[in-house]
């Protein structure tokens, strides 16, 4: 058997070194590279990432505030409706400049996997995120009847928090037509008044141990009677107290940030979560009426603004205004349509903002001779370092 001589073996083993080395420096030479492109990458990426949100920061601060912040309380069942609203709702008040900032308002608990896939591809389809996604319950819990009260309260205390700056914060529901440029015209006269609670007023007492009301009336001197009358003897009761109804809820700018930062309604908002799954609950059908009741309670001087002048309601003959400003109970596309043309149609008219009046000396809302009215607003315990102010369209 021939072996290899030495020399040559030892000449063979240090060619195969030097090819195996070579082939070892080419490689970790191109991982070194491709370490390097990546870490250039990830700084070029990360530069743009702070460019961007610098510019988005420089931006929001040179941006004067946005007068009006307007939710839309909806459900991500609902697209059909969201497209009316944008058709006849957001698309004019682009178009005219309209001094306001306009979400559709869901919850972020209780989406099914279904329902998060369908708002995506709304956005998409779209081509905008114009969607709220606030801390509340929505459709697919408990078959959403928890939903609208949650996302009312979750709304008013998001709002301010992340559009800060705005004069009014506002709330309507998905069957309400909205008027936003002359919404916000209308709304001007009382951007000086202290912590506005606005919209169409009535007014109520309400059961705090069931999340209920009772003793409803559409002025203060029914609710003071219906408070003794219509209401448990034993049960807490607290009321008689005035509220506005969904379809149009304004806040000042001033008392949205106390809302939001609250310990009383967040107190208010623990206590009805926590009663979900139980008999007696707090409740959709309530929602405005428990809006009310939160504010009432809250020891708080407000100034509250009926505007019930300018809305109209589809369902309620009482709300019929001919100028205006928001239509509610709205149930199709041509009912949105019909609105939409029917605000458009109206002459220019220019609001009116009357005298505020205190509470206790108030002469006259919604009916009743002065002095049973003025011992009912007596009964109103929640108000009586209010004032009660009215903006409507001017007389003609």
């Amino acid at each position: 058997q021939n072996s290899m001589p030495a020399d040559s073996l030892a000449s063979v083993v240090g060619e195969l070194q030097g090819v195996l080395s070579k082939d070892v420096s080419n490689a970790v030479a191109q991982e070194r590279s491709l370490l390097s492109e990546r870490r250039r990458v990830f700084h070029r990426l990360h530069r743009q990432r702070r460019r961007r949100r610098g510019a988005a920061h420089a931006a929001a601060q040179e941006s004067p505030p946005t007068f009006l912040v307007l939710g839309f309380v909806t459900n991500p069942r609902t697209p059909k409706t969201r497209e009316w609203i944008r058709q006849t709702v957001l698309v004019p008040a682009a178009e005219v400049g309209a001094p306001a900032l306009i979400r559709f308002v869901v919850g972020k608990r209780g989406l099914s996997p279904r329902d998060v896939q369908q708002l995506d591809e709304e956005r998409r389809r779209v081509g905008k995120d114009d969607f709220a996604v606030v801390d509340a319950s929505d459709f697919n819990e408990a078959g959403g009847i928890y939903s609208c009260i949650d996302k009312l309260f979750a709304w008013f205390r998001h709002a301010p928090v992340a559009y800060p700056g705005a004069s009014f914060y506002a709330k309507a529901d998905d069957d309400s037509f909205v008027d936003v440029a002359r919404l916000a015209s209308f709304l001007r006269p009382a951007a000086g008044l202290p912590r506005v609670y606005g919209g169409y007023l009535q007014y109520d007492s309400f059961v705090t141990e069931e999340w209920r009301h009772c003793g409803w009336s559409a002025g203060p001197v029914g609710a003071a009677h219906a408070r003794r009358h219509g209401c448990p003897k034993e049960r807490r009761v607290y009321g008689p107290f005035p509220f506005v109804v969904g379809a149009l809820t304004v806040m000042g700018g001033d008392l949205g940030g106390w809302f939001a930062s609250s310990p009383h309604v967040a107190g208010l908002v623990e206590k009805g979560r926590a009663t979900q799954g139980r008999p007696q609950h707090w409740d959709c059908g309530y929602s405005d009426v428990t809006l009310g009741y939160a504010l009432g309670s809250a020891n708080l001087s407000l100034s509250l603004l009926s505007v019930s002048d300018a809305m109209r309601d589809a369902t309620y003959g009482a709300m019929d205004a001919s100028r205006f400003v928001v239509s509610h109970h709205l149930r199709s596309q041509q009912m949105f349509e019909r609105e939409a043309a029917r605000a458009k149609a109206q002459p220019a008219w220019s609001p009116l903002l009357g005298e505020c009046e205190a509470w206790p000396a108030v002469r006259a809302e919604a009916g009743g001779a002065s002095a049973e009215l003025q011992a009912a607003m007596r009964t109103f315990e929640c108000c009586q370092q209010w004032k009660l102010c009215r903006l409507g369209p001017a007389a003609k």
